[in-house]
């Protein structure tokens, strides 16, 4: 994939409603680690893309992070209506970071607190428009961590922010999930290729984003046989 690149959304001082992880320095840091990891794990192209307007010019991590050709820094400034949330504010972050600054055909989306410690594994076998887990019971896209064509997001997902509303409990998970179910993107759409191991605090819940090992053997294996059905989302809750 090496026509590939790497969006982390960034929101570093919160600007948003029900955002547990709230404490600056405690997120600044988080995307440091992440950003440092990414830069040592994927040989791709990084796009910070932060909307917050934190100044970032001076601070001393970030200055040595741009001293990599594969690192840079996109601000985009946060919509006005506060209340819609954290997906309504990072998807119009995307739409703008993707139509202005994005050459590459193919985007791997991480929320730029969460790293995902086996991206080296996960991305080569990234081969359908659209790798994303689903969840049938919730009605839900994990829009944490997915990979899509640029061509695709731009069809398929670009101006759905304007439907999230979080505090009316409209996420943009709902979101993207009825867009997926209910168009032909469902054709090109396939779970990731192995269950994706997170590490970091959850925004929305203040909690570890590490899944219970023995669940997670059990999800590898719901994967496994679902993937080899073409069965695009996962059935099963626990």
């Amino acid at each position: 994939m090496s026509d590939s690149c790497i969006l982390m959304t960034a929101t570093i001082q919160p600007n948003t409603i029900m955002v547990e992880r709230s404490d600056v320095q405690q997120r600044l840091s988080d995307y440091k680690n992440c950003i440092k990891f990414y830069l040592a794990e994927v040989n791709l192209p990084i796009y910070f893309i932060e909307n917050s307007e934190f100044e970032l010019d001076t601070d001393l991590d970030f200055m040595e992070f741009n001293k990599s050709k594969r690192f840079k820094i996109i601000k985009i400034k946060a919509l006005p209506d506060k209340e819609k949330g954290k997906g309504y504010q990072e998807f119009y972050a995307l739409d703008r970071a993707i139509d202005e600054f994005v050459k590459e055909s193919f985007v791997l989306k991480v929320t730029g607190r969460y790293l995902v410690r086996n991206i080296s594994s996960l991305v080569p076998k990234m081969t359908h428009p659209l790798n994303i887990d689903m969840h049938k019971k919730m009605a839900v896209a994990i829009t944490g961590f997915f990979g899509v064509s640029k061509s695709v997001y731009q069809k398929h997902f670009k101006g759905l922010y304007a439907n999230v509303n979080d505090s009316q409990g409209i996420f943009i998970e709902h979101v993207l999930y009825r867009e997926i179910i209910s168009t032909d993107l469902i054709n090109l759409t396939s779970l990731l290729p192995e269950n994706p191991e997170y590490e970091g605090i959850s925004g929305s819940h203040g909690h570890s984003m590490k899944r219970n090992k023995y669940k997670m053997k059990v999800r590898g294996l719901e994967r496994k046989i679902s993937n080899s059905l073409g069965i695009r989302q996962f059935l099963i809750e626990y």
